[in-house]
């Protein structure tokens, strides 16, 4: 009986990790090859790490804390824990939007954040850029 569940078991997961699989390849099929490259990941988007390693195409969704510093804005995979809070990294860069803008926008002094925040756009050389259509 042992053998029957290890492989009942095996089998959940082998049905997993398909059924898995084959919801990542849902959405506008950009690349013409069944693959939707650049496509945002279903339930928030990638981390900063995943982010920056990534070698999609076109637009992804990226989830972090974004920090304004009053020199440069930042999406920040950890939020130090200060007050205001600071920028941990890895990051990106942003460019494209005003944080203070944004909805959760807080603000002490010359620094603005947002504590959980997704941006879509593209992902160069450490600078994440957001366009008005896709932010």
């Amino acid at each position: 009986m042992g053998s029957f569940r290890g492989r009942g078991s095996q089998l959940a997961v082998t049905a997993t990790v398909t059924a898995l699989a084959l919801s990542a390849c849902g959405g506008d099929d950009t690349t013409g090859d069944g693959g939707a490259a650049g496509a945002p990941v279903p339930g928030g988007g990638l981390t900063v790490s995943e982010a920056r390693a990534s070698e999609l195409d076109g637009p992804i969704t990226v989830t972090g804390f974004l920090i304004d510093d009053g020199t440069s804005t930042r999406l920040c995979e950890a939020s130090l824990e200060s007050y205001p809070p600071q920028c941990g990294e890895p990051s990106l860069l942003v460019e494209g939007i005003t944080v203070v803008e944004r909805d959760g926008a807080q603000q002490e002094g010359d620094i603005a954040w947002v504590d959980q925040a997704s941006l879509t756009g593209e992902v160069e050389e450490g600078t994440l850029r957001v366009s008005d259509t896709v932010s």
